[in-house]
């Protein structure tokens, strides 16, 4: 396993040198010259001239990039232009936010997908199934700022004003405190990886138990519990992880709008703002971390493999 784990650990590298060669380009190819922006509409050709040669703009692009990894290794993303801070004290502040909110988003959905998944799957074309698999449907079709906009309409501005309709705290600032303010920005968000996970682990575990092995269990009188939670679960596992993996990146999308709504300043509200502003550190440094986190989920994705079959590790 340890062997499987390193290899699956050096393919990071590649993509890694990969995503800061996209990050970096983002700077050549955007509209605009970065040394203008900062000067100010104002400024003289001197003083443009002079803020591109302290931003290293006026070397060759290849020192560039090389500067720019070195400086990302160290944890130096650049300077925001908007606010003259560090991107990484401008990150740290968003990135807990959309953070928190996205892992209980996640927790919420695998939770709820699991057991409502197997009741399908051991109810098969049965009545229970027929709901689980229609409310699925029904929630794959539902936008999360259109949740969004009907759970603060209802449950915060309505009659019932059980959530406050927007803001955030802290999980320093009490537990309590902060679910109120996270879990319906959480449940929309969740919805549709909520719907998906469903499907998938009801589709996988029906066809981990048609298999040759699950029959011969039957065989053996064990019951139906067992074979699913000993033999069964693990074969049906593979895909709903991978599937989990994939809707990390929609939770990252989700996030923007629905931060937008319940007006939460997180980090996907950062990354609109630097787009609209054209702070392009800020923007470089967005993209690089959301690209770190999806190839650090995708490898804890691919490094599962290796746990629920024996046959990748063997390969």
């Amino acid at each position: 396993m340890l062997r499987f784990v390193a290899t699956r650990l050096l393919t990071v590298v590649p993509l890694l040198l990969l995503l800061t060669l996209v990050v970096f380009g983002l700077v050549q190819i955007a509209p605009g010259d970065p040394a203008a922006i900062i000067a100010g509409p104002e400024a003289s050709p001197e003083a443009v001239e002079q803020i591109r040669a302290d931003l290293g703009l006026d070397r060759p692009v290849w020192e560039q990039y090389l500067s720019y990894i070195g400086n990302a290794v160290q944890g130096d993303l650049g300077t925001s232009y908007t606010t003259n801070e560090p991107v990484t004290e401008v990150i740290g502040r968003a990135l807990p936010r959309t953070v928190t909110i996205a892992v209980f988003a996640m927790l919420l959905a695998v939770a709820i997908s699991l057991p409502l998944g197997v009741l399908a799957a051991l109810r098969r074309n049965r009545l229970t199934d027929r709901l689980v698999t229609g409310a699925a449907v029904v929630a794959l079709a539902v936008p999360p700022f259109v949740l969004a906009a009907l759970l603060v309409n209802y449950l915060a501005l309505g009659g019932l004003q059980l959530f406050p309709p927007t803001g955030y705290e802290p999980l320093s600032e009490g537990f309590d405190e902060w679910f109120r303010f996270a879990v319906l920005p959480a449940i929309a968000i969740a919805t549709i990886s909520l719907a998906e996970l469903t499907r998938q682990a009801r589709g996988s575990l029906i066809d981990a138990m048609e298999e040759d092995y699950v029959r011969t269990a039957r065989a053996k009188g064990l019951g139906r519990w067992w074979i699913v939670g000993k033999h069964a679960a693990k074969n049906a596992a593979v895909p709903y992880v991978t599937v989990l993996g994939l809707n990390v990146g929609r939770v990252v999308g989700a996030a923007v709008i629905v931060e937008a709504i319940f007006n939460i300043q997180g980090f996907g509200q950062l990354g609109v703002d630097a787009v609209l502003s054209r702070d392009l550190p800020t923007m470089q440094g967005v993209v690089l971390v959301s690209g770190v986190i999806v190839l650090l989920v995708n490898l804890a994705v691919d490094i599962s493999y290796g746990y629920f079959n024996p046959r990748v590790r063997a390969g």
